[in-house]
């Protein structure tokens, strides 16, 4: 899972400047040092920044040689994300670092089919990404069609386990999930994996 960062200042100049970055590790801090150090690489600064080799002092092990001595290096601003690498685009180019590392320490853990239902959660809930829990307790799993999901959940409910089979079988599952859909009991996505189902309450 990595991300794009371009300097926007080498853009804004017709100049392509930016490297792929690894957000695997769920570190945000060591994110924005990859990316205070593109924007000290650019050819176009704009500002001036604590020098990274002593921190501001101008001193290392004697006189700073990064900056002589001044404790300040020259630097582009502003950064944009222009690509993505498994990390939903619906994010945009600006995206909080920190929230995007929570996001990668979580779906780390999770099988392909659970992290599409978990993007999906997240676009239309606009959760943060560490509300795990909060996922699990509404995620109801993913089905091949809504009929499949309603006769699971009345399986797992025992709502027909007291009655004639004779008289079950007439039970209409696909009215029912149906229903339970349009009355906003539950939401669903339909993903590469199938449908997946969240309750609404």
């Amino acid at each position: 899972m990595r991300i794009y960062a371009a300097c926007l200042a080498s853009y804004n100049n017709g100049v392509l400047h930016g490297r792929w970055i690894d957000v695997d590790h769920g570190d945000a801090d060591t994110v924005r040092e990859e990316i205070a150090a593109i924007l000290r690489e650019s050819k176009f600064p704009n500002v001036t920044v604590a020098c990274p080799e002593c921190g501001g002092t101008g001193v290392a092990d004697g006189c700073c040689t990064d900056c002589n001595g001044t404790g300040q290096v020259r630097s582009a601003e502003e950064y944009a994300i222009h690509d993505y690498d498994g990390i939903p685009s619906s994010w945009g180019e600006h995206l909080d670092l920190d929230k995007l590392c929570a996001y990668a320490e979580v779906v780390a853990d999770l099988d392909e089919s659970d992290r599409e239902a978990f993007d999906a959660w997240l676009d239309v809930q606009g959760s943060n990404p560490g509300d795990l829990d909060d996922f699990r307790e509404q995620y109801q799993g993913c089905h091949s069609t809504l009929t499949d999901w309603a006769e699971s959940w009345h399986d797992d409910v025992g709502t027909l386990r007291d009655i004639p089979d004779e008289v079950a079988r007439y039970f209409d599952f696909e009215s029912w999930g149906r229903d339970a859909k349009l009355g906003g009991d539950i939401w669903t996505h339909d993903g590469e994996h199938g449908v997946h189902v969240f309750n609404n309450h």
